[in-house]
């Protein structure tokens, strides 16, 4: 085994090594809009489902490691605590990869990626219409942890209300899983993608102490 010592490394050498192994990681593609109504929407690897009651999904905008600045994202939550958690698929993703570049405060992120707006239903941000699940949420909470460059900032968002497309739901509304075709991040620029052949299912053990 190769050990490191992160108070020992660089922070981009942290963060690399981390992405490469902490992975797969779902992607939330998170439209968000500011107090003047300028919309942004950006992904976010560091990301995931925390709680179902209340049903709480967690994102971070992390500081930018080269320049400590932060991501228009946290700004806009900070300004108007809601967003939409946009799920990805293969369809969308090389235009999820194209709203991860870094554009001027004010261009709308939609536009240049070439993903439509969809008006949410208890939110200001704008859904992705290509999405094939869209999660509108309140921003109940955004934890600091730290002030340097790469500090995460945790954005705990309760979901309020679920839309799926309805392809992935059979006649009793119970998902498919096998049609979602899911997109995660790994290292550097690798991403991964969920298909029918690389599904398995492992039912959960039953602990006997329990079932008597």
């Amino acid at each position: 085994m190769k050990t490191f010592e992160t108070n020992e490394m660089t922070t981009a050498q942290v963060h690399n090594y981390l992405q490469h192994a902490i992975a797969p990681r779902p992607i939330a593609l998170v439209s968000t809009i500011d107090k003047d109504g300028k919309i942004n929407l950006s992904p976010f690897s560091f990301f995931n489902l925390f709680s179902a009651n209340p049903p709480v999904c967690i994102f971070s905008p992390s500081r930018r490691v080269r320049d400590n600045t932060t991501k228009h994202t946290l700004e806009n939550v900070q300004e108007v605590a809601e967003c939409v958690i946009n799920i990805v698929d293969h369809n969308i993703v090389y235009k999820v990869n194209q709203a991860s570049a870094e554009y001027a405060k004010g261009v709308n992120e939609f536009t240049e990626a070439g993903l439509t707006e969809l008006a949410s239903i208890h939110v200001k941000p704008p859904r992705v219409a290509e999405s094939p699940v869209q999660l509108e949420c309140l921003v109940k909470q955004i934890i600091p942890l730290g002030n340097g460059p790469g500090a995460g900032n945790l954005v705990l968002a309760e979901i309020k209300t679920i839309h799926f497309r309805e392809d992935l739901l059979d006649e009793t509304g119970k998902p498919i899983q096998e049609n979602f075709d899911l997109v995660a991040r790994l290292g550097s620029d690798w991403y991964t993608r969920v298909t029918p052949e690389s599904l398995f299912a492992l039912p959960k053990p039953i602990n006997e102490t329990l079932t008597q």
